[in-house]
C-alpha cells in the first residue's frame, strides 16, 4: 500500500516507516550525504555539499527543495542534540537556508 512519505512524495507505508518517513529516492540522497560526513569529516561534507548543489542541480525546483528542507531539518535537529558542533552546524544550515533563499547583492544595498 502506498502512501505520502513525509517528503511528499509517494512510497509504501513499510519502507517509509522504516526510513525516517521518507521515499527512497529521498533516504538514498539523504543517507549519501550523512555516510560522506561519518568518512570525511564536516569540511568534506560541507565542500562536496556545496559542489554538488552547483553542478547537480535537480530537474526541478520541487526536488531541490525537498532535498534542502530535509538537510535543513536534519541540521536543526543536530544543533539541539550536539552543541560541541554548533559552529559546524551553523555554517551549514547558514549555506542550506542561502541556497534556498538567495540573496541579491542589490537588495542589499
Amino acid at each position: 500500500m502506498f502512501q505520502k512519505a513525509r517528503c511528499g512524495h509517494l512510497a509504501t507505508k513499510s519502507y517509509a516507516d522504516a526510513h525516517g518517513g521518507l521515499c527512497r529516492k529521498c533516504h538514498a540522497n539523504f543517507a549519501a550525504v550523512v555516510e560522506l560526513e561519518k568518512r570525511y569529516g564536516e569540511d568534506a561534507l560541507v565542500d562536496y555539499w556545496y559542489s554538488w548543489i552547483l553542478t547537480n542541480l535537480p530537474e526541478s525546483k520541487e526536488e531541490m527543495t525537498c532535498f534542502i528542507s530535509h538537510l535543513v531539518d536534519f541540521y536543526q535537529q543536530k544543533l539541539v542534540e550536539t552543541p560541541s558542533k554548533q559552529k559546524y552546524i551553523k555554517k551549514m544550515l547558514y549555506m542550506l537556508q542561502s541556497v534556498q533563499e538567495p540573496s541579491d547583492a542589490e537588495t542589499l544595498r
